[in-house]
């Protein structure tokens, strides 16, 4: 059995979701507004939503650091520094370690571990092998992947699948990404030291058919475990930012000379919409004489 990432996202339900603290989020409304038009053939990858935001900020540093060493070891065994982290040890752990393999090692390769099944690399990261080699420190391979796993950061752990766009996202034919028409938002990742920084920009079609809901404060609790304590940057609109350039149609953008990543949902008015009853609720109760 391979423990691919989508198999993992799927499975989250029953493990991890208790992590989150605090009452349920609001982003289950996140998905809908005005439906775009599909492109056929738009490029990127996707995978399941399902890291929980508590399990990435107890971990991002130590995956920050590890990405800079090679994950494999020449006889195929995960690098000793690595497992000496505990990452493995712990459920959300694996979560985002499992998340962080499909993004940066090659399409492909299995990862053991004792006798767990094995983690799948999905090279979702162009031109990324984290099996073989660690990432330049100060490169922009190592904020691509970051900004990979950043982009299932959310509580929400059934049901919501991803497709993530960029101009160092692997490109992936043989998946069909034409129901991916709602472009969510640019994330641009950065290593900071053993922390990682995020600036987000909404796209106009999330700030102005988002649910009614803000923005701001929807990102914020979607990746936030604390308020003001999580690192992430909210740009405002992507339209209206002086310091990105790209593309809307294929969701490449270059910001302030760096490739960031786009995450776009499927276009799902249900997410939005009232329950549906096959009959009209009853008249309230008469008042009191």
């Amino acid at each position: 059995m391979k423990r691919s990432v989508f198999a993992l996202g799927m499975m989250m339900t029953a493990g991890l979701l208790p992590m989150a603290c605090g009452p349920a989020s609001p982003l289950e409304g996140e998905l809908a507004g005005p439906g775009l038009k599909a492109m056929v053939g738009k490029p990127g990858s996707t995978g399941p939503n399902g890291i929980p935001n508590r399990a990435w900020h107890a971990w991002k540093g130590v995956v920050a650091r590890a990405l800079l060493s090679p994950l494999l070891l020449k006889h195929g065994t995960i690098n000793s520094s690595i497992l000496g982290t505990g990452i493995l040890e712990d459920e959300g752990g694996v979560q985002v370690f499992a998340h962080t393999v499909g993004c940066a090692v090659a399409e492909g390769i299995l990862v053991h571990h004792g006798n767990e099944p094995p983690y799948e690399g999905r090279g979702m990261v162009a031109g990324v092998n984290w099996a073989k080699s660690g990432l330049p420190v100060d490169g922009e391979e190592i904020n691509n992947v970051l900004e990979c796993v950043v982009a299932f950061v959310n509580d929400k752990t059934q049901g919501v699948s991803i497709l993530l766009t960029g101009p160092n996202v692997d490109d992936k034919p043989e998946e069909d990404h034409t129901p991916y028409i709602f472009p969510e938002a640019l994330w641009c990742a950065q290593r900071a030291g053993s922390t990682v920084l995020v600036d987000v920009y909404p796209t106009r079609w999330f700030v102005e058919g988002g649910c009614g809901m803000d923005a701001e404060k929807a990102l914020n609790q979607r990746y936030c475990h604390e308020a003001g304590a999580c690192g992430l940057n909210y740009k405002g609109r992507l339209d209206l930012a002086v310091e990105c350039e790209g593309d809307e149609v294929t969701g490449h953008y270059i910001c302030g000379g760096a490739p960031c990543t786009m995450t776009w949902l499927k276009d799902e008015p249900a997410w939005c919409d009232p329950p549906v009853t096959s009959s009209p609720p009853p008249p309230p109760p008469p008042l009191p004489q």
